[in-house]
């Protein structure tokens, strides 16, 4: 295992359309190489080297480091790199390893010197449906000993908005809670604990209170409610769209709101009165103010 940082390629292009899986992927790369190298891991800007600077980094070898990997980000704002890349006659005289982040695509001329020093391109693809989505989810739940089943895997994944970070940073929140139930958690479980609506949904709910349209409120609040959302939360993000009315000068309507929200949340921990009767107290106190 000592040797295994020479099986790495000396060239590993890091390119795609997902930033956050570009992201893991070098942070992979300099994780295993600080494990297995013998040299440094370094991450370097494109835009803060010269060609001279590029040349040192795979000609020279430290008199302290044996051998060096350079993690160089952003290099599609340095539109010299193909060209300082064709200055490498040989593969044999890279001394260093080269991780080159890319941001979505290579140039032409860019892939070219890659292939011509028999380089590495890892493409980082965002998914495209949901059940690539789910894939990846129930894959971080795995790597932290968290077993969610479907429904619990699909509430996750659409409260967060099919956003990748989201979704990880929500599992790391789950396997922390639930660290010692040793079961596999349902969509009721999770529910008030993921209670995250997408920002998207919040900006159409915004959008119907403020065009006074309370019976589209109720719809899509009631589909908050049905597919998992905790009341309290939504209790909470009518309690924003309370603070924003007072921000935007409609001081009237926007202390009604707050007061509904507040007597709101007293119904919901105080007793067990129905969720949907709750919140739609509050959104006909908006169309009453």
């Amino acid at each position: 295992m000592a040797k295994s940082h020479l099986e790495l390629p000396k060239v590993v292009v890091v390119t795609g359309s997902s930033t956050y899986l570009q992201q893991r992927t070098c942070q992979a790369l300099i994780s295993l190489w600080s494990k297995f190298g013998q040299g440094q891991a370094q991450s370097i800007e494109a835009s803060d080297l010269s060609q001279a600077d590029f040349q040192a980094l795979w000609s020279q070898v430290s008199l302290f480091e044996p051998q060096s990997l350079y993690l160089i980000r952003r290099v599609n704002q340095c539109r010299s790199m193909a060209s300082w890349l064709s200055g490498i006659k040989t593969l044999e005289s890279i001394r260093s390893n080269l991780v080159l982040e890319c941001a979505d695509k290579m140039t032409a001329e860019l892939s070219k010197q890659v292939t011509k020093l028999g380089g590495v391109v890892i493409h980082c693809v965002e998914p495209s449906a949901t059940q690539e989505f789910e894939k990846v989810a129930e894959s971080f739940c795995k790597r932290r000993s968290l077993a969610l089943d479907d429904a619990a895997l699909r509430l996750v994944v659409d409260s967060m908005g099919h956003d990748l970070s989201k979704i990880e940073n929500q599992i790391e929140i789950l396997a922390l809670q639930f660290a010692d139930i040793g079961r596999t958690l349902t969509r009721m479980d999770i529910a008030a604990s993921v209670g995250s609506l997408r920002e998207d949904d919040v900006f159409e709910l915004f959008e119907l209170l403020r065009r006074n349209k309370p019976s589209g409120a109720h719809l899509m609040s009631e589909q908050f409610l049905d597919r998992g959302e905790s009341a309290i939360a939504l209790t909470g993000i009518f309690s924003r769209y309370g603070r924003e009315q007072i921000e935007r000068g409609n001081l009237k309507k926007g202390l009604h709101a707050l007061r509904a929200c507040a007597l709101a949340d007293r119904r919901l921990k105080s007793s067990r009165i129905d969720e949907t009767m709750v919140v739609s107290s509050i959104i006909e106190s908006f169309s009453e103010a």
